[in-house]
């Protein structure tokens, strides 16, 4: 594991472009990234493919009665600006779900051709200097076809931009599995192979996000309507998940 505390994505004036497959993964998923290179003075925007509608809704009074998908759109907004983020583009594509039937128009229903199309034009119009997507060892069918999607769209550009995945340590991930088995045992990636989650420390890079940790917790707080996956855990596993973010670049392990 290479060591880079002082690492950001895109230096001040350059332009990082997060793609997602739902509102909370640029949070949950890269959002001590996200707020480092907005703190650095980069341009961020982030294209987010869903508005999440499938996911699993925590009870609150004050938005039941409203479509599961405009509740997080605004908590996506609301993160957003924290984080500092400049831009969204959110596409009206369907969310997939964790797992089961696919809706209709689902991100993993679509053609990949095309979506790989138009995230192209996409980011072929925004000039980033980076482009940041989660692994997607998590498991999610959806966070794969955003990373799939993008690799494709990589291998069809001749491009200078930086691609970046924002991945899980295959480490800490087992002890997430061992705190949530304990607390939660009906969650949903407790089925999951635990070897296949995350990647091994010694394969990514690791930075320092302590000093945006108070703006990564703020912006967790707005996606209300979702279970965040650091919820319940101890206090240290908590800050582990938190304050160090593993990283790998895309043009040293091309798939």
């Amino acid at each position: 594991m290479a060591d880079d505390a002082n690492e950001t994505l895109a230096a001040a004036g350059q332009h990082l472009v997060v793609v997602v497959a739902h509102p909370d993964d640029e949070t949950f998923g890269c959002g001590s990234l996200i707020a480092r290179a907005a703190a650095a003075g980069a341009v961020v925007t982030v294209i987010c493919a869903t508005r999440g509608e499938a996911g699993e809704r925590v009870p609150d009074a004050a938005t039941d009665h409203l479509p599961l998908g405009v509740v997080r759109e605004r908590e996506l907004r609301d993160a957003a600006e924290i984080l500092g983020v400049r831009t969204i583009e959110l596409l009206d594509i369907a969310d997939s779900g964790f797992d089961g039937p696919l809706p209709a128009g689902a991100l993993c229903g679509i053609p990949i051709e095309a979506f790989a199309d138009d995230l192209g034009v996409r980011l072929e119009r925004l000039a980033p200097a980076a482009v940041l997507i989660l692994d997607g060892d998590d498991g999610h069918r959806d966070h794969l076809r955003v990373r799939h999607a993008i690799e494709l769209v990589r291998a069809r550009q001749s491009t200078e931009t930086r691609l970046v995945r924002s991945c899980l340590s295959r480490e800490l991930m087992r002890r997430w599995i061992e705190e949530v088995r304990a607390l939660h045992p009906e969650t949903a990636y407790l089925d999951l192979d635990v070897d296949s989650l995350g990647t091994p420390e010694a394969e990514l890079t690791a930075i320092d996000s302590s000093a945006v940790l108070d703006v990564r917790e703020r912006a967790i707080a707005c996606h209300r309507s979702q279970k965040s996956p650091f919820d319940g855990l101890s206090v240290e596993l908590r800050r582990a998940f938190l304050s160090t973010d593993f990283v790998q670049d895309v043009h040293a392990v091309r798939s």
